[in-house]
């Protein structure tokens, strides 16, 4: 085996596919970059036995074949290298020698035989994407998704495609968001698509469609308990997460007595500001008063006070509201708008939902404009 390759193809190559190799991988061969050199360049590939990636760069090929190489070494060897050819030649006993210039690597691998298989997708089968659209979309869901909830289905996001409308949602039971959008998109005889796809899964799609205009597709699929993207020749397959997500429409409002218009950046510096002095103790706890003419934030610890006032049009019954700060830092770092509603005193359904007092039920944040899309945030208070 022998290639030549630009050292800038190979780190661009190396980032993106770096990702899905676990940082502690239990099983050794789980640590390496599959790399393998044919007719079409250099194919280099990752498994994490749950998320796999493969991807291929152009690169000039001496002589086929393959092997494995430590990522981490290998990224960061390919970093360290002048802008310049690098020449990869495999030696005897998996011995890979690497040469840029005047700079001279030798790294052990292991053989290409020993890394597991990539599940075979039906490319034929698969439903075309706008690729912005996607990316803005898993951006504004993906922050919810659960991070220590034992229940294995709020490790995923929800991927809810059906003609003409793409829905995502994640929760990790304190918030939840969901995006909707029209697409120009039919699934045909496979019906409408459900799945829960992993958090790993979605922030590796997020990285491959990070650059991507709408007239960039990104095709996705499902085969079995298997889903797949396919970006730009990169190809990610995903295990499925089982179990059923939870029945995020009964937490959604069905319309709020209370809406209040900010400017985001001017929300976003406030929350900042008074979370300050906020605990993780006590949940990072902000307290949001809103009366006449007014929007005020304020945050009391043992290390101090903090407050501050907002200008809003408003005319009303005064609500006091907790919210988590992080949980609002979260929304505003993605929401994208020059504005955010922010809407309280929520109606719903059970009539024990109707006796609850306005700081007591949820908030829901929308962006202003909402430029066509269905994007709501809604978050539990918290107790003051």
């Amino acid at each position: 085996m022998e290639f030549v390759i630009q050292k800038s193809d190979l780190v661009r190559e190396l980032q993106t596919v770096t990702g899905v190799v676990e940082k502690r991988a239990t099983v050794p061969i789980l640590a390496n970059l599959l790399l393998e050199a044919g007719d079409n360049g250099l194919q280099v590939g990752a498994s994490d036995m749950e998320v796999t990636i493969r991807g291929t760069t152009p690169a000039t090929v001496v002589q086929e074949g393959g092997i494995t190489l430590p990522a981490a070494k290998l990224h960061e060897i390919a970093r360290s290298l002048p802008e310049a050819e690098v020449r990869f030649k495999l030696l005897d006993r998996n011995v890979m020698s690497i040469s840029c210039e005047r700079t001279r690597y030798k790294i052990s691998g292991q053989s290409r035989a020993e890394f597991p298989g990539f599940p075979e997708i039906d490319e034929d089968s698969g439903i075309r994407l706008p690729g912005k659209k996607l990316a803005r979309m898993i951006e504004r869901v993906a922050f919810a998704i659960t991070r220590e909830d034992p229940r294995y289905s709020l490790n995923g996001a929800l991927f809810l495609l059906e003609n003409g409308k793409l829905t995502l949602v994640a929760t990790d039971g304190h918030r939840l968001a969901y995006v909707a959008d029209e697409l120009d998109v039919a699934v045909g005889d496979q019906g409408k698509q459900s799945v829960i796809v992993p958090r790993k899964a979605l922030a590796e799609v997020s990285k491959l469609t990070a650059d991507l205009s709408d007239d960039d597709p990104v095709l996705f699929g499902k085969t079995d308990n298997q889903v797949f993207f396919v970006v730009r020749g990169h190809k990610l397959t995903s295990s499925l997460l089982e179990g059923n997500f939870p029945r995020y429409e009964n937490v959604m409002p069905d319309s709020c007595d209370t809406a209040v218009l900010i400017p985001t950046e001017e929300l976003a510096q406030a929350v900042r500001r008074v979370s300050l002095l906020t605990s993780d103790r006590y949940g990072r706890v902000v307290k949001v008063s809103l009366s006449d003419g007014k929007l005020e934030f304020s945050s009391k610890t043992e290390m101090g006070e903090a407050q501050e006032t907002l200008n809003v049009e408003y005319s009303g019954p005064e609500i006091d509201i907790g919210f988590n700060a992080r949980y609002l830092m979260d929304y505003l770092s993605v929401v994208g708008s020059p504005a955010v509603k922010l809407e309280l005193n929520p109606t719903r359904q059970s009539d024990e939902d109707r006796k609850l007092e306005a700081g007591d039920k949820p908030g829901q944040f929308r962006p202003e404009p909402d430029d066509g899309v269905d994007y709501r945030y809604i978050v539990m208070p918290m107790h003051l």
